[in-house]
């Protein structure tokens, strides 16, 4: 028998997370996009569209636009590896202040660095840059897997803002919206060394429980 104390964490299943949300609401446009140019065109962040036509709403919506299978895949399963832990640390209202923040400014940083421009800026990536950042932060010795090499949490996030950082700067991925990332991380970082997110945790999830 389980003795239930009272005050404890409640436990909650993945799909009654905001992380199963997002992840939902991202399959669902990739399929809406991928059947119509014209959502795309809608949602995906062209700088300068944006700004002269006044569509301020793809400053949000194209962190829920990804390019092909690939990209949202990647992108997904990142999302699933670090948001529910990040989620539980701070808690669900926090957790989604923080992945649209983290989201919104790595499309801001991508702007202010590389300027306006007609190419469209699409995918979850900054803010789940945000996000690990957050996991480094918070679990800075846990151990992650990177190009299959276990390193330190905080030791990977420092190495991929330096990838990014290079990268950006040499061009060494075209097509990669590197600044983005690297906002996102920024942003992250800023969220929780300076306005103190994940100092709560709501919940415990089902394989955190011991029967």
């Amino acid at each position: 028998m389980r003795r239930i104390v009272f005050g404890s964490p409640r436990r909650i299943s993945f799909w009654d997370t905001i992380t199963s949300k997002i992840l939902t609401i991202n399959i669902v446009v990739f399929i809406l996009t991928s059947f119509s140019q014209s959502t795309f065109d809608l949602l995906a962040l062209t700088p300068t569209t944006a700004i002269q036509n006044g569509m301020i709403w793809q400053f949000v919506s194209f962190m829920f636009v990804h390019a092909n299978f690939a990209h949202i895949f990647f992108n997904m399963f990142s999302l699933l590896m670090f948001g529910p832990t990040i989620e539980n640390r701070m808690g669900t209202k926090k957790y989604l202040i923080f992945y649209m923040f983290c989201g919104l400014g790595s499309g801001l940083f991508h702007i202010l660095i590389t300027g306006l421009g007609d190419v469209p800026l699409v995918g979850a990536s900054g803010a789940i840059f945000g996000v690990v950042t957050a996991y480094g932060l918070f679990f800075p010795r846990n151990v992650i897997y990177v190009y299959f090499v276990p390193m330190p949490a905080i030791v990977a996030i420092g190495l991929f803002a330096l990838i990014e950082l290079f990268s950006g700067i040499s061009g060494a991925q075209a097509g990669v919206a590197n600044f983005g990332h690297l906002g996102g991380m920024i942003i992250g970082l800023i969220l929780v060394k300076f306005f103190k997110f994940g100092k709560q945790k709501e919940h415990t999830y089902f394989w955190e429980s011991d029967w």
